[in-house]
């Protein structure tokens, strides 16, 4: 499932529930439960890792791209302001002082 979720974090429509329907065929409960057990953390809070790192990355490689676009290349949509949520409980700091340090040189750190 980690490596379906690392090839396709950018769908919005990714979720437990579609990988159980349409890729495992299997109860999304169970899976649920063990991915928890196998992964150690819930398959949502895996899934918004993979999108903010990339998202991370995303920035990193093109500070020319706005907010929006980040989310839709992440599957968030076209929604900067929950991307921006997203980002900062996840970094500690909103995406655009991620940016501002990564322009200074300095590597990002959470406040």
């Amino acid at each position: 499932m980690t490596a379906y979720v690392d090839a396709h974090f950018s769908d919005e429509a990714l979720t437990l529930q579609y990988i159980a329907d349409n890729v495992v065929y299997m109860n999304a409960d169970y899976i649920g439960r063990e991915f928890t057990r196998a992964v150690g953390r819930k398959f949502s809070s895996y899934l918004l890792g993979v999108r903010m790192e990339r998202a991370k990355l995303l920035m990193a490689g093109d500070p020319t791209l706005h907010s929006y676009e980040i989310a839709e290349k992440v599957g968030l949509g076209n929604n900067p302001h929950y991307f921006s949520q997203l980002f900062r409980k996840y970094t500690g700091m909103t995406p655009k002082d991620y940016r501002r340090q990564l322009q200074e040189g300095a590597p990002p750190q959470a406040r």
